[in-house]
């Protein structure tokens, strides 16, 4: 995957920086983890600070545009982002219940 910047603009009162790349893959559209590394790689930051925003394929060809957001603190992005980009990028563990006791 090729990875080349677009935009970078910052926003110190939101505590981020918003960057669009174009990307050029293979074969399938890489997965939101594969483009939130690249784009953290390509800053060099820290992958749980990178928040993809959007993928937009380019029909008919190999390529997209993505948007990001690169905050300064985890704490940031979690007060900030919305409720369905904070569950695509912060997968939590699930909890396992166990019973102790049976009701009867």
């Amino acid at each position: 995957m090729n990875i080349e910047l677009l935009e970078k603009k910052d926003t110190p009162l939101l505590s981020r920086t918003r960057v669009q790349y174009k990307i050029t893959y293979e074969n399938v559209t890489p997965s939101r983890d594969a483009v939130r590394d690249a784009v953290a790689s390509e800053q060099k930051v820290d992958s749980k600070l990178t928040v993809i925003r959007h993928v937009y394929p380019k029909f008919g060809k190999r390529e997209a545009k993505v948007i990001a957001h690169i905050y300064a603190s985890e704490a940031d992005a979690r007060a900030i982002e919305d409720v369905t980009s904070l569950k695509k990028h912060f997968k939590e563990e699930k909890k396992t219940v166990v019973k102790t006791e049976e009701w009867g």
